[in-house]
């Protein structure tokens, strides 16, 4: 499974609808997106001139096989050389739709788009081409629980030192402790953390990732450039 649809099933309920206490989660999916074509090889960050706003440079455009990845590829050529926040915010970008009509096909969600989730289940279309108007925004009822609950416990088995975690589990808890959400899906009565130690927890395993040191530091650079975006855009809702 895709870093982009684990973590789509971690920010949406069961019913479909998002989880209500986020408003990140299209920038997080994004970022799980972009972390996923990092550790695919497809594309990493180029610090050398600007380390603190890193720009995202396709080093490899061959298909991966999976089209959430080889649709997102095709579109990111637009924003080749650019800064890595500038592909967290692009609407054109659509990784909801993407994972969750790949997790509709795997028979782990069904797809909605009436106006109560899961009211209307429909068949899975084609995504909109790029620059098409958006339509409604599909939402995906859960259809099988058990992908969801497995990684759940395997994330908990992470956190508690009796799993060794992969490279996309690592990238994912990384984008959860990014906008400070972690906390909110690890619960501490499962971790025995509190939220400064599940932090701490998250950056340990980040530290120890089964990665080369350049696709660290990339995956670290997006889940900096979500932290930053998110803070940003919650500092200029509070102001409003």
């Amino acid at each position: 499974m895709l870093i982009v649809e684990s973590l789509l099933l971690l920010l949406t309920e069961d019913s479909g609808r998002p989880e209500g206490w986020s408003s990140d989660n299209d920038l997080m999916l994004r970022g799980a997106l972009l972390s996923d074509l990092m550790l695919a090889g497809r594309i990493e960050a180029d610090t050398a001139r600007t380390a603190r706003r890193p720009r995202m440079r396709i080093v490899d455009a061959t298909p991966t096989g999976h089209p959430v990845l080889d649709d997102a590829l095709a579109v990111l050529s637009a924003k080749n050389g650019k800064r890595i926040s500038s592909a967290l915010t692009w609407d054109d970008l659509r990784p909801h739709d993407a994972a969750g009509t790949s997790l509709v096909k795997a028979g782990v969600l069904t797809k909605s788009t009436g106006a109560t989730p899961g009211a209307a289940v429909e068949p899975v279309e084609p995504a909109a081409p790029t620059g098409a108007a958006p339509s409604a925004v599909p939402a995906f009822p859960t259809r099988d629980p058990r992908p969801e609950a497995e990684l759940r416990e395997r994330l908990y088995g992470e956190i508690a030192g009796t799993r060794a975690p992969d490279a996309q589990d690592s990238a994912l808890l990384t984008l959860l402790q990014s906008t400070d959400a972690a906390w909110r899906i690890l619960r501490a009565e499962r971790t025995g953390l509190r939220r400064s130690g599940l932090a701490q927890r998250i950056k340990e395993i980040a530290e120890q990732a089964p990665v080369t040191g350049a696709i660290k530091e990339a995956i670290a650079s997006i889940s900096s450039a979500v932290g930053v975006i998110s803070a940003r855009t919650r500092s200029a809702a509070a102001a409003t």
